[in-house]
Protein backbone atom coordinates (compact mmCIF):
# COMPACT_ATOMS: atom_id res chain seq x y z
CA UNK A 1 0.00 0.00 0.00
CA UNK A 2 1.31 3.70 -0.68
CA UNK A 3 2.36 5.23 2.35
CA UNK A 4 2.62 8.95 3.60
CA UNK A 5 6.16 8.82 2.70
CA UNK A 6 6.02 8.67 -0.81
CA UNK A 7 4.33 11.64 -1.39
CA UNK A 8 7.91 13.68 -2.01
CA UNK A 9 9.01 11.50 -5.03
CA UNK A 10 5.57 12.11 -6.32
CA UNK A 11 5.70 15.66 -6.21
CA UNK A 12 9.18 15.60 -7.91
CA UNK A 13 7.80 13.48 -10.54
CA UNK A 14 4.59 15.45 -11.14
CA UNK A 15 7.13 18.96 -11.04
CA UNK A 16 9.36 17.08 -13.90
CA UNK A 17 6.08 16.07 -16.12
CA UNK A 18 5.09 19.57 -16.26
CA UNK A 19 8.30 21.45 -17.47
CA UNK A 20 8.33 19.01 -20.05
CA UNK A 21 4.67 19.12 -20.71
CA UNK A 22 4.04 18.83 -24.72
CA UNK A 23 2.84 22.31 -26.25
CA UNK A 24 1.42 23.21 -29.27
CA UNK A 25 4.09 23.20 -32.23
CA UNK A 26 3.24 26.77 -33.75
CA UNK A 27 5.89 25.62 -36.59
CA UNK A 28 3.18 22.76 -37.78
CA UNK A 29 0.57 25.69 -39.02
CA UNK A 30 3.05 27.82 -40.24
CA UNK A 31 4.38 25.15 -42.50
CA UNK A 32 1.13 24.26 -43.57
CA UNK A 33 0.16 28.51 -44.09
CA UNK A 34 3.58 28.32 -46.46
CA UNK A 35 2.78 25.31 -48.83
CA UNK A 36 -1.55 26.32 -48.83
CA UNK A 37 -0.89 28.70 -51.59
CA UNK A 38 0.82 26.51 -53.88
CA UNK A 39 -2.49 24.11 -53.36
CA UNK A 40 -4.97 26.76 -54.13
CA UNK A 41 -3.19 27.17 -57.38
CA UNK A 42 -2.75 24.40 -58.58
CA UNK A 43 -6.28 23.30 -57.82
CA UNK A 44 -7.70 26.69 -59.81
CA UNK A 45 -5.02 25.74 -62.68
CA UNK A 46 -6.13 22.42 -62.89
CA UNK A 47 -10.02 23.11 -63.32
CA UNK A 48 -9.37 26.40 -65.27
CA UNK A 49 -10.94 28.67 -62.86
CA UNK A 50 -10.41 32.41 -63.20
CA UNK A 51 -9.98 33.41 -60.00
CA UNK A 52 -10.00 31.75 -56.67
CA UNK A 53 -10.37 33.57 -53.37
CA UNK A 54 -10.62 32.28 -49.84
CA UNK A 55 -10.15 32.96 -46.12
CA UNK A 56 -9.56 30.01 -43.26
CA UNK A 57 -10.54 31.37 -40.01
CA UNK A 58 -9.77 29.81 -36.52
CA UNK A 59 -11.99 31.17 -33.64
CA UNK A 60 -11.89 34.57 -33.79
CA UNK A 61 -8.46 34.84 -36.30
CA UNK A 62 -8.25 34.93 -39.71
CA UNK A 63 -5.42 33.24 -40.37
CA UNK A 64 -4.95 33.13 -44.30
CA UNK A 65 -6.59 35.32 -46.89
CA UNK A 66 -4.91 34.85 -50.51
CA UNK A 67 -6.58 35.14 -53.80
CA UNK A 68 -5.06 33.81 -57.13
CA UNK A 69 -5.70 34.23 -61.00
CA UNK A 70 -8.15 37.25 -62.81
CA UNK A 71 -10.89 38.64 -61.19
CA UNK A 72 -10.80 40.13 -64.88
CA UNK A 73 -9.54 38.09 -67.70
CA UNK A 74 -9.55 40.06 -70.36
CA UNK A 75 -8.14 42.80 -68.77
CA UNK A 76 -5.82 40.84 -66.48
CA UNK A 77 -7.11 42.43 -63.27
CA UNK A 78 -5.67 40.18 -60.85
CA UNK A 79 -7.73 38.88 -58.29
CA UNK A 80 -7.04 40.21 -54.50
CA UNK A 81 -8.94 39.60 -51.12
CA UNK A 82 -10.93 42.14 -51.42
CA UNK A 83 -12.34 41.04 -54.44
CA UNK A 84 -16.23 41.51 -54.11
CA UNK A 85 -18.06 38.13 -55.57
CA UNK A 86 -21.88 37.01 -55.78
CA UNK A 87 -22.30 34.29 -52.95
CA UNK A 88 -25.82 33.24 -53.79
CA UNK A 89 -27.73 31.36 -51.58
CA UNK A 90 -25.26 31.86 -48.66
CA UNK A 91 -27.38 34.93 -48.45
CA UNK A 92 -30.00 32.60 -46.96
CA UNK A 93 -28.02 32.69 -43.25
CA UNK A 94 -28.33 36.45 -43.22
CA UNK A 95 -32.39 36.03 -43.73
CA UNK A 96 -32.14 33.31 -41.14
CA UNK A 97 -29.74 35.15 -38.39
CA UNK A 98 -32.73 38.22 -39.13
CA UNK A 99 -35.38 35.77 -38.42
CA UNK A 100 -33.92 34.77 -34.65
CA UNK A 101 -33.03 38.02 -33.72
CA UNK A 102 -36.53 39.23 -34.38
CA UNK A 103 -37.58 35.86 -32.52
CA UNK A 104 -35.44 36.73 -29.26
CA UNK A 105 -37.19 40.28 -29.40
CA UNK A 106 -40.40 38.78 -29.42
CA UNK A 107 -41.70 40.64 -32.15
CA UNK A 108 -42.25 37.05 -34.24
CA UNK A 109 -41.94 33.42 -33.03
CA UNK A 110 -40.59 30.83 -35.12
CA UNK A 111 -44.13 28.68 -35.73
CA UNK A 112 -45.90 31.68 -36.14
CA UNK A 113 -48.15 30.84 -39.01
CA UNK A 114 -46.57 32.95 -42.54
CA UNK A 115 -50.12 34.21 -43.71
CA UNK A 116 -50.40 36.07 -40.40
CA UNK A 117 -47.53 38.38 -42.24
CA UNK A 118 -48.56 37.38 -45.80
CA UNK A 119 -52.38 37.68 -45.95
CA UNK A 120 -52.59 36.39 -49.36
CA UNK A 121 -50.49 33.56 -48.79
CA UNK A 122 -53.21 30.91 -48.85
CA UNK A 123 -51.19 27.25 -50.54
CA UNK A 124 -53.42 24.30 -51.39
CA UNK A 125 -52.38 21.80 -48.80
CA UNK A 126 -52.28 18.02 -48.54
CA UNK A 127 -54.47 16.69 -46.22
CA UNK A 128 -54.00 17.17 -42.60
CA UNK A 129 -51.40 19.49 -42.78
CA UNK A 130 -50.89 23.25 -42.69
CA UNK A 131 -50.46 25.76 -41.59
CA UNK A 132 -46.63 27.11 -43.15
CA UNK A 133 -44.50 28.49 -40.17
CA UNK A 134 -41.93 30.79 -40.37
CA UNK A 135 -39.82 27.90 -39.19
CA UNK A 136 -40.65 25.25 -42.23
CA UNK A 137 -39.28 28.31 -44.31
CA UNK A 138 -36.05 28.83 -42.58
CA UNK A 139 -35.27 24.66 -42.44
CA UNK A 140 -36.96 24.01 -46.33
CA UNK A 141 -39.55 21.79 -44.61
CA UNK A 142 -42.44 23.88 -45.83
CA UNK A 143 -43.34 21.65 -48.57
CA UNK A 144 -42.73 24.18 -51.63
CA UNK A 145 -41.31 23.92 -54.53
CA UNK A 146 -37.56 25.08 -55.17
CA UNK A 147 -38.95 28.20 -57.23
CA UNK A 148 -42.11 29.70 -57.37
CA UNK A 149 -44.14 28.69 -60.83
CA UNK A 150 -43.98 31.62 -62.44
CA UNK A 151 -40.28 31.41 -62.39
CA UNK A 152 -40.48 28.26 -64.93
CA UNK A 153 -39.93 31.02 -67.83
CA UNK A 154 -36.95 32.43 -66.12
CA UNK A 155 -36.01 29.06 -66.19
CA UNK A 156 -36.75 28.26 -70.00
CA UNK A 157 -34.70 31.62 -70.82
CA UNK A 158 -31.58 30.61 -68.45
CA UNK A 159 -31.80 27.15 -70.95
CA UNK A 160 -31.97 28.88 -73.83
CA UNK A 161 -29.23 30.62 -73.47
CA UNK A 162 -27.22 27.76 -72.78
CA UNK A 163 -27.96 25.27 -75.32
CA UNK A 164 -27.30 29.26 -77.78
CA UNK A 165 -23.99 29.58 -75.95
CA UNK A 166 -25.28 32.64 -75.02
CA UNK A 167 -26.57 34.29 -77.57
CA UNK A 168 -30.01 34.63 -76.11
CA UNK A 169 -31.37 36.91 -73.67
CA UNK A 170 -32.65 36.08 -70.07
CA UNK A 171 -36.03 36.35 -69.03
CA UNK A 172 -35.82 37.47 -65.69
CA UNK A 173 -38.41 36.64 -62.78
CA UNK A 174 -40.92 37.43 -61.63
CA UNK A 175 -41.39 40.66 -59.07
CA UNK A 176 -42.49 40.67 -55.67
CA UNK A 177 -46.12 42.15 -56.06
CA UNK A 178 -46.13 39.68 -58.97
CA UNK A 179 -45.87 36.99 -56.60
CA UNK A 180 -47.50 38.29 -53.53
CA UNK A 181 -50.57 38.43 -55.86
CA UNK A 182 -50.77 35.04 -56.71
CA UNK A 183 -50.11 33.41 -53.66
CA UNK A 184 -53.17 31.66 -53.33
CA UNK A 185 -52.65 29.47 -56.48
CA UNK A 186 -49.17 27.92 -54.89
CA UNK A 187 -49.81 23.84 -54.07
CA UNK A 188 -47.41 22.30 -51.28
CA UNK A 189 -45.70 19.72 -53.27
CA UNK A 190 -43.89 17.18 -50.14
CA UNK A 191 -45.55 16.95 -46.92
CA UNK A 192 -44.80 19.61 -44.51
CA UNK A 193 -42.54 19.60 -41.40
CA UNK A 194 -40.44 16.87 -42.24
CA UNK A 195 -37.85 16.39 -44.68
CA UNK A 196 -36.04 19.22 -46.11
CA UNK A 197 -36.85 20.18 -49.72
CA UNK A 198 -34.20 23.32 -51.37
CA UNK A 199 -36.35 25.75 -51.28
CA UNK A 200 -35.69 29.46 -53.14
CA UNK A 201 -39.41 30.36 -52.73
CA UNK A 202 -39.64 29.34 -48.93
CA UNK A 203 -36.59 31.88 -48.24
CA UNK A 204 -38.09 34.64 -50.27
CA UNK A 205 -41.04 34.29 -48.78
CA UNK A 206 -39.63 34.39 -45.38
CA UNK A 207 -37.66 37.95 -46.57
CA UNK A 208 -41.49 39.77 -47.47
CA UNK A 209 -42.66 38.13 -44.35
CA UNK A 210 -39.85 39.49 -42.19
CA UNK A 211 -39.22 42.81 -43.94
CA UNK A 212 -43.26 43.58 -43.66
CA UNK A 213 -42.79 43.18 -39.62
CA UNK A 214 -39.57 45.00 -38.75
CA UNK A 215 -40.85 47.95 -41.38
CA UNK A 216 -37.74 47.63 -42.92
CA UNK A 217 -36.61 46.76 -46.54
CA UNK A 218 -35.08 42.75 -46.22
CA UNK A 219 -31.51 44.48 -47.55
CA UNK A 220 -31.45 47.51 -45.24
CA UNK A 221 -32.59 45.25 -41.97
CA UNK A 222 -29.53 43.11 -43.00
CA UNK A 223 -27.28 45.85 -43.54
CA UNK A 224 -27.85 48.02 -40.46
CA UNK A 225 -28.68 45.02 -37.70
CA UNK A 226 -25.92 41.95 -38.84
CA UNK A 227 -23.24 43.43 -41.78
CA UNK A 228 -22.40 46.81 -40.25
CA UNK A 229 -22.39 45.31 -36.87
CA UNK A 230 -19.88 42.28 -37.92
CA UNK A 231 -17.84 45.52 -39.49
CA UNK A 232 -18.94 43.28 -42.70
CA UNK A 233 -17.89 46.62 -45.17
CA UNK A 234 -17.78 44.77 -48.35
CA UNK A 235 -21.21 43.06 -47.83
CA UNK A 236 -24.28 44.59 -49.18
CA UNK A 237 -27.15 44.06 -51.73
CA UNK A 238 -26.04 46.86 -53.95
CA UNK A 239 -22.60 48.24 -54.35
CA UNK A 240 -21.30 51.38 -54.70
CA UNK A 241 -19.12 53.12 -57.04
CA UNK A 242 -15.81 52.18 -55.66
CA UNK A 243 -17.31 48.57 -54.86
CA UNK A 244 -18.03 48.33 -58.31
CA UNK A 245 -14.53 48.50 -59.57
CA UNK A 246 -13.47 45.22 -57.37
CA UNK A 247 -16.46 43.35 -58.47
CA UNK A 248 -15.42 40.09 -60.36
CA UNK A 249 -16.58 39.44 -63.72
CA UNK A 250 -18.62 36.67 -63.63
CA UNK A 251 -18.03 33.68 -66.53
CA UNK A 252 -20.01 30.51 -67.52
CA UNK A 253 -18.26 27.35 -69.46
CA UNK A 254 -20.60 25.37 -71.09
CA UNK A 255 -20.20 21.80 -72.62
CA UNK A 256 -19.01 20.20 -74.79
CA UNK A 257 -15.58 22.16 -74.73
CA UNK A 258 -16.16 24.11 -71.42
CA UNK A 259 -15.13 27.50 -73.31
CA UNK A 260 -15.73 30.72 -71.46
CA UNK A 261 -18.49 32.88 -71.84
CA UNK A 262 -19.61 36.01 -69.66
CA UNK A 263 -21.86 35.67 -68.03
CA UNK A 264 -25.49 37.20 -68.04
CA UNK A 265 -25.72 39.83 -65.10
CA UNK A 266 -28.91 39.11 -62.37
CA UNK A 267 -31.49 41.01 -61.65
CA UNK A 268 -32.26 40.57 -58.10
CA UNK A 269 -35.52 42.55 -57.21
CA UNK A 270 -37.24 39.35 -56.24
CA UNK A 271 -33.95 36.58 -55.84
CA UNK A 272 -32.22 39.45 -53.22
CA UNK A 273 -34.37 37.56 -50.01
CA UNK A 274 -32.86 34.30 -51.46
CA UNK A 275 -29.01 34.53 -52.85
CA UNK A 276 -28.48 39.02 -53.44
CA UNK A 277 -25.82 39.14 -51.29
CA UNK A 278 -22.12 40.53 -52.41
CA UNK A 279 -19.29 39.73 -50.24
CA UNK A 280 -15.65 38.79 -49.91
CA UNK A 281 -13.99 35.84 -47.83
CA UNK A 282 -13.12 37.83 -45.49
CA UNK A 283 -15.69 38.98 -44.76
CA UNK A 284 -18.05 35.60 -44.61
CA UNK A 285 -14.82 34.50 -42.14
CA UNK A 286 -16.51 37.48 -40.27
CA UNK A 287 -19.78 36.14 -40.06
CA UNK A 288 -18.19 32.48 -38.98
CA UNK A 289 -16.52 33.83 -36.29
CA UNK A 290 -19.78 35.15 -34.67
CA UNK A 291 -20.67 30.90 -34.66
CA UNK A 292 -17.80 30.78 -32.19
CA UNK A 293 -19.21 33.61 -29.67
CA UNK A 294 -21.46 31.54 -28.39
CA UNK A 295 -20.91 31.87 -24.53
CA UNK A 296 -23.56 32.55 -22.40
CA UNK A 297 -24.23 36.23 -24.34
CA UNK A 298 -23.40 35.23 -27.82
CA UNK A 299 -22.63 38.82 -28.99
CA UNK A 300 -25.38 40.91 -27.33
CA UNK A 301 -25.49 43.32 -30.96
CA UNK A 302 -26.11 39.86 -32.84
CA UNK A 303 -27.44 37.20 -31.21
CA UNK A 304 -27.82 35.66 -28.09
CA UNK A 305 -25.27 32.12 -27.34
CA UNK A 306 -29.05 30.76 -27.41
CA UNK A 307 -29.73 31.62 -30.65
CA UNK A 308 -26.65 31.18 -32.16
CA UNK A 309 -26.72 27.25 -31.20
CA UNK A 310 -30.18 26.82 -31.30
CA UNK A 311 -29.51 28.03 -34.76
CA UNK A 312 -27.21 24.91 -35.49
CA UNK A 313 -29.54 22.38 -33.71
CA UNK A 314 -31.32 20.31 -36.20
CA UNK A 315 -34.73 20.62 -36.73
CA UNK A 316 -35.18 18.29 -39.50
CA UNK A 317 -34.56 14.84 -40.49
CA UNK A 318 -32.09 13.77 -43.20
CA UNK A 319 -32.84 15.00 -46.56
CA UNK A 320 -33.78 11.78 -48.81
CA UNK A 321 -31.78 13.74 -51.87
CA UNK A 322 -28.49 15.19 -49.89
CA UNK A 323 -28.61 13.12 -46.66
CA UNK A 324 -28.36 16.57 -45.23
CA UNK A 325 -30.41 17.98 -41.93
CA UNK A 326 -30.68 21.83 -41.31
CA UNK A 327 -30.74 24.16 -38.72
CA UNK A 328 -32.05 27.32 -38.72
CA UNK A 329 -30.73 28.46 -42.08
CA UNK A 330 -27.66 26.18 -41.82
CA UNK A 331 -27.47 22.70 -43.61
CA UNK A 332 -25.54 20.08 -41.29
CA UNK A 333 -23.79 16.78 -41.89
CA UNK A 334 -21.18 14.64 -40.94
CA UNK A 335 -17.45 14.46 -42.68
CA UNK A 336 -15.52 11.93 -41.74
CA UNK A 337 -17.05 11.58 -38.51
CA UNK A 338 -16.86 15.59 -37.62
CA UNK A 339 -20.20 17.44 -37.37
CA UNK A 340 -19.72 20.43 -40.29
CA UNK A 341 -22.40 23.36 -40.60
CA UNK A 342 -22.46 24.55 -44.02
CA UNK A 343 -23.80 26.49 -47.28
CA UNK A 344 -23.24 27.08 -50.47
CA UNK A 345 -23.96 29.68 -53.03
CA UNK A 346 -24.15 29.87 -56.60
CA UNK A 347 -25.20 32.40 -59.54
CA UNK A 348 -24.51 32.33 -63.20
CA UNK A 349 -20.81 33.29 -63.17
CA UNK A 350 -20.38 32.59 -59.52
CA UNK A 351 -19.53 29.81 -57.07
CA UNK A 352 -18.77 30.22 -52.95
CA UNK A 353 -19.09 28.11 -50.38
CA UNK A 354 -18.28 28.09 -46.74
CA UNK A 355 -17.88 25.09 -44.11
CA UNK A 356 -17.49 25.32 -40.72
CA UNK A 357 -16.11 22.69 -38.20
CA UNK A 358 -17.66 23.75 -34.78
CA UNK A 359 -15.46 21.56 -32.59
CA UNK A 360 -12.57 22.95 -33.56
CA UNK A 361 -13.59 26.60 -34.56
CA UNK A 362 -12.23 25.94 -37.85
CA UNK A 363 -14.06 27.86 -41.12
CA UNK A 364 -13.19 27.91 -44.37
CA UNK A 365 -15.04 30.57 -47.07
CA UNK A 366 -14.24 30.52 -51.40
CA UNK A 367 -15.06 31.57 -53.27
CA UNK A 368 -14.78 31.93 -57.47
CA UNK A 369 -15.93 33.94 -60.68
CA UNK A 370 -17.40 31.28 -62.47
CA UNK A 371 -20.26 28.07 -62.55
CA UNK A 372 -20.88 25.17 -64.46
CA UNK A 373 -24.38 25.44 -65.29
CA UNK A 374 -24.66 21.70 -67.04
CA UNK A 375 -23.29 20.38 -64.36
CA UNK A 376 -19.51 19.58 -64.10
CA UNK A 377 -18.11 20.05 -60.44
CA UNK A 378 -17.96 23.63 -59.50
CA UNK A 379 -15.12 24.76 -57.57
CA UNK A 380 -16.98 24.23 -53.90
CA UNK A 381 -17.21 21.09 -54.66
CA UNK A 382 -13.47 19.39 -53.42
CA UNK A 383 -11.08 22.65 -52.30
CA UNK A 384 -12.87 23.04 -48.75
CA UNK A 385 -12.69 19.14 -47.79
CA UNK A 386 -8.60 19.48 -49.00
CA UNK A 387 -7.90 22.47 -46.95
CA UNK A 388 -10.19 20.95 -43.86
CA UNK A 389 -8.13 17.71 -43.91
CA UNK A 390 -4.84 20.17 -43.94
CA UNK A 391 -5.76 21.60 -41.15
CA UNK A 392 -7.70 18.95 -38.56
CA UNK A 393 -4.46 17.01 -37.91
CA UNK A 394 -2.65 20.32 -36.47
CA UNK A 395 -5.23 21.78 -34.96
CA UNK A 396 -6.43 18.19 -32.93
CA UNK A 397 -2.76 17.89 -32.32
CA UNK A 398 -2.93 21.49 -30.39
CA UNK A 399 -6.41 21.00 -29.13
CA UNK A 400 -5.10 18.29 -27.28
CA UNK A 401 -1.62 19.60 -26.32
CA UNK A 402 -3.13 22.63 -24.91
CA UNK A 403 -5.51 19.92 -22.64
CA UNK A 404 -2.99 17.51 -22.29
CA UNK A 405 -0.37 20.75 -20.48
CA UNK A 406 -0.68 20.48 -16.69
CA UNK A 407 0.16 24.12 -16.71
CA UNK A 408 -3.21 24.90 -18.09
CA UNK A 409 -5.08 22.15 -16.07
CA UNK A 410 -7.41 24.01 -12.93
CA UNK A 411 -6.22 20.93 -10.22
CA UNK A 412 -8.85 22.85 -7.74
CA UNK A 413 -11.70 21.86 -10.57
CA UNK A 414 -10.96 18.13 -9.27
CA UNK A 415 -11.32 18.66 -6.06
CA UNK A 416 -13.90 17.19 -3.35
CA UNK A 417 -15.62 14.21 -2.33
CA UNK A 418 -16.79 11.41 -4.33
CA UNK A 419 -19.12 8.72 -2.98
CA UNK A 420 -19.57 5.39 -4.72
CA UNK A 421 -23.49 4.24 -4.43
CA UNK A 422 -24.32 2.80 -1.55
CA UNK A 423 -21.76 4.59 0.13
CA UNK A 424 -19.77 1.69 -0.10
CA UNK A 425 -16.70 3.70 -0.27
CA UNK A 426 -15.73 7.31 -0.26
CA UNK A 427 -12.75 9.02 -2.26
CA UNK A 428 -11.57 12.18 -1.42
CA UNK A 429 -9.26 14.50 -3.67
CA UNK A 430 -7.16 17.35 -2.88
CA UNK A 431 -4.56 19.49 -3.98
CA UNK A 432 -1.25 20.33 -1.97
CA UNK A 433 1.53 22.04 -3.20
CA UNK A 434 0.08 22.49 -6.93
CA UNK A 435 -0.08 18.46 -6.60
CA UNK A 436 -3.74 16.68 -7.09
CA UNK A 437 -3.93 14.07 -4.15
CA UNK A 438 -6.29 10.63 -4.69
CA UNK A 439 -6.76 9.10 -0.88
CA UNK A 440 -9.67 6.50 0.27
CA UNK A 441 -11.73 7.67 3.03
CA UNK A 442 -11.76 3.99 4.40
CA UNK A 443 -8.37 3.19 3.66
CA UNK A 444 -6.25 6.39 5.00
CA UNK A 445 -2.67 4.60 4.17
CA UNK A 446 -4.38 4.87 0.40
CA UNK A 447 -3.03 8.40 -0.41
CA UNK A 448 -1.05 8.93 -3.71
CA UNK A 449 0.16 11.94 -5.63
CA UNK A 450 -2.31 11.48 -9.32
CA UNK A 451 -0.66 12.69 -12.86
CA UNK A 452 -2.40 14.42 -15.67
CA UNK A 453 -2.37 11.88 -18.59
CA UNK A 454 -5.27 13.00 -21.01
CA UNK A 455 -8.59 14.91 -21.06
CA UNK A 456 -9.97 14.41 -17.48
CA UNK A 457 -7.49 11.36 -17.44
CA UNK A 458 -5.02 10.97 -14.29
CA UNK A 459 -2.36 8.50 -13.52
CA UNK A 460 -0.55 7.45 -10.35
CA UNK A 461 2.52 9.14 -10.01
CA UNK A 462 4.43 5.95 -9.23
CA UNK A 463 3.57 4.50 -12.51
CA UNK A 464 6.18 4.62 -15.44
CA UNK A 465 3.88 3.80 -18.01
CA UNK A 466 1.01 6.67 -17.16
CA UNK A 467 -1.93 4.19 -17.35
CA UNK A 468 -4.53 6.30 -17.04
CA UNK A 469 -6.33 5.05 -13.69
CA UNK A 470 -7.92 7.49 -12.13
CA UNK A 471 -10.87 9.50 -15.01
CA UNK A 472 -13.49 12.23 -14.30
CA UNK A 473 -16.36 13.15 -16.74
CA UNK A 474 -17.97 16.60 -16.12
CA UNK A 475 -21.78 17.98 -16.90
CA UNK A 476 -22.79 20.45 -19.62
CA UNK A 477 -21.34 23.22 -17.67
CA UNK A 478 -17.93 21.81 -17.71
CA UNK A 479 -18.24 20.60 -14.05
CA UNK A 480 -16.43 17.72 -12.86
CA UNK A 481 -19.32 15.54 -11.42
CA UNK A 482 -17.81 12.00 -11.59
CA UNK A 483 -14.73 9.98 -10.52
CA UNK A 484 -14.31 6.64 -12.01
CA UNK A 485 -11.46 4.35 -10.13
CA UNK A 486 -11.11 0.47 -10.95
CA UNK A 487 -13.94 0.70 -13.19
CA UNK A 488 -16.58 1.76 -10.37
CA UNK A 489 -18.23 5.15 -11.15
CA UNK A 490 -17.96 7.77 -7.73
CA UNK A 491 -20.32 10.31 -7.80
CA UNK A 492 -19.12 13.90 -6.65
CA UNK A 493 -20.63 15.00 -3.74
Amino acid sequence: MIMHSTKLSFHVILCAVAIHAPVFAQSSLDSLLTTLPDTCKSLMHQRGWPSLSIAVVLDQKILFSRAFGYSDVDRKIPATPKTIYRVGSITKLFAATMLMQLAERGIVHLDDPVIRYIPSYKPVYPANSGPTTLRQLATHTSGLHVDAAQGFWHYLSNFEWVVAKGKENIVWGVTKSDLVSTLDSVEIEYTPGTYPHYSNFGYQLLGIALEGVAHEPFEKYIKANILDPLEMKDSDFRLNDEQQTRFAVGYTYLEPDFQRHLAPDWDLTLLKYSGGLYSTPEDIARFISLQFRDGVSGDSKILSGDGLRFMRTPQTLCSPQSGDTYGIGWAMYEYEGRPIIAHAGGHWGFSAKVEVLRDLKLGVVIMTNCNYPQGNLGPEKDLTRIIIDQFVPILDRKKTELVFDPRKLDLHAYAGRYVLPGNYAHADVSVKNDTLYFSLIENPQFYAAILPAGVNQFCFAFDSGRHPMVRFDTDESGRVVTLEFLDFRFKRK
